[in-house]
C-alpha cells in the first residue's frame, strides 16, 4: 500500500505532534513502519503476545477487550482513525489484553525499537517522538481514572449520567456524539444492556436528556 495516501493522518497523530508534513515523509522510511489490513472481528494482538511494535489507525475503528475464562468480555477503550495504541504493552513480556477491529480497519505498524534506536540522521526528532509518547500515557491514565470514576457509581443512571456530562465537558457542548454503540456503551460502563437501554429511555422521560443514535443532548447546565 502507498504510504503517501496515508500521510496526512500519519503526521496528524498525537505521537508525531511537532514534526511537519515534508518532515514526516523524511523520517518515515527510517523507522521502517509496515501497514497492514484486518478485517472487522479480526485480532491485531492478542492476550498473550508480545507486543513490539505501536500502532497507528490510518483508517477504522479498534477495540481493547478484555476477556475472562469464562469468556466474559468487557470494552477498556476504543481508537478512531488518527489514534495511536499499544504504547502501554510495548515491550512487556506479554500483552493482558485482545485488540481487535471493530470494522474494516488499516493500521501502521511502528517498530518501537526503531523509535528508540532512531537512526542519527533523525535524533532531532526523538526527543518530540519520546515526549509524545509520555503525554499519551498521562492521557491514557487520565481516562482510566475517569472511567473507575464513572463505573464507581452506586447505581445505573449514575454511571450513565457522569459518563455522558464528561464527553459533554470534552465536546464543550450540550449536544455531541458518543463514540460507542449502546451494546459498546453497556460494555463499557458494565452495566447490563437491556437496563441500560430502560434507564435511558426514563432519562429521556425525566427530561434530563434526549439522544437519538448516538446524538445525545443534556438537558440541564
Amino acid at each position: 500500500m502507498n504510504m503517501k495516501e496515508h500521510i496526512e493522518t500519519i503526521a496528524k497523530c498525537r505521537i508525531f505532534e511537532g514534526i511537519s508534513k515534508s518532515e514526516m515523509e523524511s523520517l518515515l522510511p527510517y523507522l521502517k513502519p509496515d501497514i497492514r489490513r484486518y478485517k472487522k472481528g479480526e485480532y491485531i494482538i492478542m492476550a498473550g503476545d508480545k507486543v513490539t511494535d505501536i500502532f497507528i489507525l490510518l483508517r477504522g475503528c479498534v477495540q481493547i477487550i478484555k476477556e475472562d475464562i469464562l469468556g466474559e468480555r468487557t470494552l477498556i477503550a476504543q481508537y478512531l482513525t488518527g489514534d495511536s495504541f499499544c504504547e502501554p504493552s510495548v515491550n512487556l513480556p506479554k500483552s493482558s489484553v485482545n485488540i481487535c477491529a471493530s470494522v474494516n480497519s488499516v493500521v501502521m505498524a511502528v517498530p518501537f525499537e526503531n523509535i528508540i534506536n532512531m537512526h542519527p540522521f533523525l535524533m532531532r526528532f526523538h526527543s518530540k517522538i519520546l515526549r509524545n509518547i509520555i503525554s499519551i500515557l498521562s492521557y491514557i491514565v487520565f481516562n482510566e481514572v475517569a472511567k473507575l470514576d464513572h463505573v464507581s457509581k452506586h447505581n445505573i443512571r449514575k454511571k450513565i449520567f457522569s459518563y455522558l456530562l464528561d464527553v459533554k465537558n470534552k465536546a464543550g457542548n450540550n449536544e455531541f456524539f458518543i463514540p460507542f454503540s449502546k451494546t459498546d456503551l453497556s460494555d463499557y460502563l458494565f452495566i447490563n444492556r437491556s437496563a441500560m437501554t430502560r434507564e435511558l429511555s426514563a432519562m429521556r422521560k425525566d427530561k434530563l436528556i434526549n439522544f437519538k443514535g448516538r446524538k445525545f443532548t443534556i438537558n440541564i447546565d
